[in-house]
């Protein structure tokens, strides 16, 4: 498995006395609180603190265990957050702790494994969890794109995805890892993905966007896919906004390609956009029960030569229309202030935003006039809690501060009511407070702050009145007009003549839930292999190739269309000799690979530009990039092919048939320009780097610690290796072994392995896959081999 559940059912789990499911006023549910805008009604809190304890120091707790970069949340009683396992060990990975509130105490833990991600271990855990009230469950998107539904009271695993292998999330070594969000019943979480399928009939998904994927929160079932601009510059971690904007339930972020969105929550369809920056947004919009979009940034402004800026714009927009550009609704904007970590709030109809530098502004967020600026610190990248009047805040090297406002006009002030120094830790996370209790979560510790009466006086069991928005099926009547056709599930993948039923989920205008479709009143059809019945029954194609087809349902002059991809069991053989192009069911495959034909047959490239829009400049954005084959469920296989480095600026009409060039004694300067190129299988990497003259087999490439061996290598330009990599999972030892193996195709195999590990933190399934690195010249490969062990 790719990830180690441990679970202990301890006294301090059953002597939680809060019921299960039954959520109140005073629970923090996402890291940005009830109202998703870092504020709580919560009163009596205590201005000071001491973090050393001790009689009148208001810590009630502290956690070196609960420690880290996420925000913690708090449903029933139960504290959850993300933390690094066992760091700095062989064994290192990611994991879910959930304490009890009250005492700090760790009642389960959900442990599982970084893998295929260049992400440094000291950023694993950038993300938080989400709990949803209804159903007690929480919900969890790692660093390497591990997502999960967890039960909340026991941490058993509810389902999970792998969101790269199946969708090709985009995990890099700057970690930055987006959070979910919980609307009706679905989940909805979102990252970089280059998916599999080719075209706008495919919706483009082998070029990378910023993309919302939205499951069923009880069963992962895959309901809708919502995108931005292609080819975004950045990864982002902001965190969407639920919103009722213009008689439309909307997801407000701001996303890589350095625009403000809002979907529908319903449907993922687009509602508005606004271009802020020329890179990626990470700040967390604030929207207002107005309407109105509060935004920061610290990147390049879209006019002009300089950087940062905090925006507020008019998200409202008339319902009948969709998408729009809110170009012509901006409110005031302010430039050069350098907001692009910390998220804006408002107290007090004043808008506090923090830079990234930790100065503090205070705006007027009718004019946007400054009405003042606070130094803090030094670095910014957590967002104040306001609560009890105040604002309560940490900046990255431990300065805590509380301040109140005071005053009004001219004679506002802000006032530091306390001020202390956390020596030694790093504030990433945010300030929280639930039921009294303020939770400070440090890069070491976790604290928690208050005293008896600030329990008391907020101890509630009332149950929270839910938002307009938290029942999308309310809004609908039952015999509203069809506008939108939901067909789901929206991606399958399927061995050939297995079978899929679909169904038919209609949508008004405005994006909300009317009903299911009855089959005698929708028109299925599909559009390649397969057969879909009048019922929505589609049946794959007995061929055993690698295929796919689309799924589409008519209703009058509307239509909607589900994604199918055809994955035949192994072997598996890719010789690319009648192929015009690399399967289209590979995920991250097409666009990153093209078919090549020399001397001795045809060969698939991994170029060192890629295209973007017809007519515009090629990118080298994605040719360091992984891609898979099959299924994140395979285990027990091998993988084999041959590959080929070729150097230089321009390889494209390399011939992998021409004799090696000769080389000199010492090939460093060549080396400086020859990709790198692997296998992946079932979460493990071997590649050949060509700069650094090594072979390398690893699960965690940045963690040097965790599963990784290298050998030196005299890699040459153009010439033919074979490569071979086999996973044995041993679930009942509870490890793997991994061997691999690389040597010139020209002679014969050698009996022994090049590399031989025992993996005791083992992945023990994942799809089969290539990694490459074609930024200075391109790789090559051929007679791709998956077989069973």
């Amino acid at each position: 498995m790719k990830r180690l559940i441990t679970l202990s059912t301890t006294a301090a789990v059953l002597a939680i006395s809060t019921v299960l499911f039954a959520s109140d006023a005073n629970d923090w549910p996402n890291w940005r609180g009830p109202r998703q805008d870092c504020t709580s009604n919560e009163t009596n809190l205590p201005d000071k603190w001491d973090p050393r304890g001790g009689e009148g120091s208001n810590l009630l707790w502290k956690n070196d265990k609960l420690g880290g970069r996420s925000t913690p949340i708090v449903l029933n009683g139960r504290l959850y957050t993300i933390v690094r396992d066992r760091p700095e060990t062989n064994l290192e990975g990611e994991k879910v702790a959930c304490a009890d509130a009250a005492t700090g105490d760790v009642l389960w833990e959900h442990v599982f494994n970084v893998y295929l991600s260049d992400v440094p271990d000291t950023r694993v855990g950038w993300s938080s969890c989400v709990a949803d009230p209804e159903t007690g469950y929480v919900y969890v998107q790692g660093v390497c794109g591990y997502f999960c539904c967890l039960d909340g009271k026991t941490g058993d695993v509810v389902w999970e995805r792998s969101l790269h292998e199946e969708f090709g999330l985009l995990s890099t070594y700057g970690g930055r890892t987006n959070i979910p969000v919980v609307y009706g019943d679905t989940v909805i979480t979102s990252s970089v993905v280059i998916g599999w399928g080719d075209g706008p009939q495919w919706g483009m998904m082998a070029k990378p966007a910023h993309r919302f994927l939205a499951f069923d929160k009880r069963n992962g079932e895959y309901r809708w896919l919502g995108t931005t601009n292609l080819i975004p510059d950045d990864t982002t971690y902001s965190t969407p906004t639920i919103a009722r904007l213009g008689g439309r339930d909307v997801l407000v972020f701001a996303a890589g390609d350095g625009c403000v969105w809002a979907l529908e929550a319903g449907t993922g369809r687009q509602v508005w956009s606004y271009p802020f920056s020329r890179r990626g947004l990470n700040v967390s919009p604030l929207v207002t029960a107005d309407g109105r979009v509060f935004m920061g940034q610290s990147e390049e402004n879209m006019v002009g030569n300089t950087m940062g800026a905090v925006v507020a714009l008019d998200g409202n927009i008339d319902p009948d229309k969709r998408p729009v550009s809110l170009a012509d609704k901006e409110l005031w904007m302010n430039y050069e202030v350098m907001a692009g970590k910390s998220s804006p709030v408002m107290l007090d109809n004043r808008l506090y935003v923090i830079d990234d530098r930790a100065k503090l502004f205070v705006f007027d967020p009718d004019s946007g006039k400054q009405l003042a600026k606070k130094a803090l610190g030094t670095v910014m990248r957590s967002t104040p809690l306001v609560a009890d009047g105040k604002l309560y805040l940490c900046d990255n090297n431990g300065r805590y501060y509380t301040l109140k406002p005071s005053g009004e006009g001219a004679d506002f002030e802000l006032d530091t009511l306390h001020k202390l120094r956390i020596a030694g830790e790093a504030s990433d996370g945010s300030p929280i407070v639930s039921h009294g209790r303020i939770f400070l979560p440090m890069s070491d510790t976790m604290y928690c702050i208050g005293n008896n009466d600030s329990i008391a006086s907020n101890e509630t069991t009332e149950k929270l009145d839910p938002y307009p928005w938290a029942d999308s099926t309310n809004d609908a009547k039952a015999d509203a007009k069809v506008a939108h056709l939901q067909v789901v599930p929206f991606e399958t993948t399927l061995a050939p003549g297995q079978e899929q039923a679909m169904r038919v989920r209609l949508y008004d205008d405005h994006g909300f839930y009317i009903r299911d479709a009855s089959p005698d009143e929708i028109e299925f059809t599909v559009n390649g292999p397969g057969e879909v019945d009048a019922s929505g029954k589609y049946s794959a194609s007995a061929s055993g190739a690698h295929e796919c087809a689309l799924v589409t349902c008519k209703l009058g002059d509307m239509s909607g269309t589900a994604r199918i991809r055809v994955v035949p069991p192994l072997p598996w053989k890719f010789t690319f000799d009648e192929a015009d192009d690399v399967p289209l069911t590979w995920v991250g495959g097409r666009v990153r690979y093209v078919v090549r034909e020399g001397e001795n047959g045809k060969f698939i490239a991994k170029p060192t530009e890629l295209p973007t829009k017809p007519g515009a400049p090629t990118t080298k954005l994605g040719t360091r990039s992984q891609m898979w084959m099959g299924l994140p469920d395979m285990h027990n296989y091998t993988i084999t092919a041959d590959v080929l480095l070729t150097v230089g600026e321009d390889s494209s009409d390399a011939d992998p048939g021409a004799a090696a060039p000769e080389v000199p004694d010492s090939i460093a300067a060549t080396a400086e320009k020859l990709p790198d190129i692997g296998l992946i299988n079932s979460c493990y990497t071997l590649t050949l780097f060509g700069q650094s003259q090594e072979v390398r087999l690893y699960s965690w490439c940045t963690h040097d610690r965790r599963t990784q061996a290298s050998k030196a290598m005299d890699l040459k330009p153009n010439v033919w290796y074979s490569t071979k990599l086999r996973v044995e999972p041993d679930p009942d030892a509870g490890v793997c072994r991994v061997m691999a193996k690389v040597w010139p195709r020209d002679e014969s195999e050698p009996n022994d392995w090049m590399f031989e590990m025992i993996d005791e933190a083992p992945n023990y399934k994942g799809a089969p896959g290539l990694f490459g690195s074609s930024k200075d010249a391109e790789a090559f490969v051929d007679n791709i081999e998956v077989t069973p062990n």
